[in-house]
């Protein structure tokens, strides 16, 4: 059974991603345009809590995200007009075509106010970075949130190298410069194609099996192949998981 509460954040978290993933594929211009780093998670005694990586190329792109659901990684590829989100612990994958200014125009009708200012200049991780304090107004799933975060933006990499919001900080380490090995931008061999959208990956990261009939018309979100997630989807929102409500 799908819980459901942490499979719509999950959703909301990838949503999020996204917003930061369109954003940077707009950053390539800055100094440092391809690197690797670990992304991680602190809790508020400063413990590591969650341990990722992260893969730019100039073209490409590649984030391994860990969910309630399993891990996930999203591979982004500007130069074919695609993107692939895996599930390494089943080794299936599904393929979606990347439309950026669909994507973030529809990430950001989440956000309904938007309010940043400068608080001062940092050293992070021996890059230095503009502190800003970042507080959004943000609607989903019916639900209005404030939501405030302090973000570290590198001048190197024109990303936000660290950021804080209730205790939990994020941020890359260990960044390293140059090339990434072209493997981590590919689907790795043995892998098995189960849909075209984020409701299908959902769905067989859990066993589960196409649902026919009318899952749209119940209020559900559902890809072309007829997978259906276990919660509503806020009315005209369609991100790359399938169907609008």
């Amino acid at each position: 059974m799908f819980a459901k509460g942490k499979i719509a954040w999950g959703i909301v978290m990838l949503s999020a991603g996204i917003l930061v993933l369109t954003g940077v594929t707009g950053a390539f211009g800055g100094k440092i345009r391809e690197f690797s780093a670990d992304n991680v998670t602190l809790d508020a005694n400063g413990h590591v809590k969650q341990r990722s990586r992260i893969y730019m190329r100039r073209d490409m792109m590649r984030s391994d995200m860990p969910l309630p659901a399993g891990r996930l990684m999203i591979i982004y590829r500007r130069d074919k007009g695609e993107m692939w989100a895996l599930n390494p612990d089943r080794k299936i994958y599904v393929q979606m075509p990347m439309d950026e200014k669909k994507w973030e125009q529809q990430a950001k009708s989440v956000v309904k106010s938007k309010d940043a200012s400068v608080i001062g200049h940092e050293t992070i991780n021996g890059y230095r970075c503009v502190k800003k304090k970042v507080t959004r107004t943000l609607e989903f799933m019916g639900r209005k949130m404030k939501s405030t975060q302090t973000i570290w933006v590198a001048d190197e990499l024109d990303i936000p190298i660290r950021t804080r919001s209730h205790g939990v900080t994020r941020e890359l380490r260990h960044i390293k410069k140059g090339r990434p090995a072209a493997k981590y931008f590919q689907v790795p061999a043995g892998y098995k194609k189960v849909g075209n959208d984020m409701g299908a990956l959902f769905m067989a990261m859990h066993g589960g099996a196409p649902q026919q009939g009318h899952a749209a018309a119940q209020g559900h979100a559902a890809g072309p192949q007829g997978f259906k997630l276990p919660f509503k989807m806020p009315k005209g929102l369609k991100f790359p998981f399938g169907s609008t409500n």
